[in-house]
């Protein structure tokens, strides 16, 4: 971990050497947690559930190991993004229309907390969802024509996913996971 802090040109050429993920916070590298069976589980029922749209939406999905921008001095690394923007940086995804967290533990509060704070300022964001991993619970929040609202799932249900014109359900979330 460095000591000193990161101008934003300097951490992103850090980034591109480390052997591991660090998400980046007004000049400070925050290194990223490593991730479990379970959680990666999560994470490809996702994927395969929702690559086929963006691709017949013209849309770029990205998971894990690309970042984004959450404000100037800020960068993400999501479980799962989608752009339906065109993007010329290999390594930073911008314009995200949906962001997907898989929450652990270690992850709780700042998925809950700070990334929360900072997504929902994502001019082109329609859609964070947060996925719990030790239960099957979602907390999805939707920007409409009034702001944000919140819808909190258990056990069942699905959210839509406007940018991709398509409902993600818990049991394609959840398939072949157990608790």
């Amino acid at each position: 971990m460095i000591a000193e802090k990161l101008t934003v040109p300097e951490y992103l050429e850090f980034e591109k050497a480390s052997p591991e993920r660090h998400e980046y916070v007004d000049g400070v590298l925050i290194p990223m947690p490593g991730a479990s069976r379970r959680h990666g589980h999560i994470v490809l029922n996702i994927i395969e559930t929702l690559r086929p749209k963006a691709r017949a939406k013209g849309c770029e999905l990205q998971a894990v190991d690309i970042k984004t921008r959450t404000q100037d001095r800020r960068f993400r690394y999501p479980d799962i993004l989608v752009s339906c923007a065109i993007n010329e940086d290999t390594y930073v995804l911008e314009q995200p229309c949906l962001l997907i967290e898989v929450t652990s533990e270690s992850t709780e509060h700042t998925d809950r907390g700070a990334k929360v704070s900072e997504y929902l300022r994502i001019a082109s964001l329609e859609c964070y969802a947060i996925i719990g991993q030790e239960k099957p619970e979602v907390t999805v929040y939707y920007r409409d024509q009034h702001g944000w609202r919140v819808d909190i799932f258990e056990n069942t249900g699905a959210f839509l996913i406007g940018c991709l014109e398509t409902k993600l359900d818990l049991a394609q979330i959840y398939a072949d996971v157990d608790f």
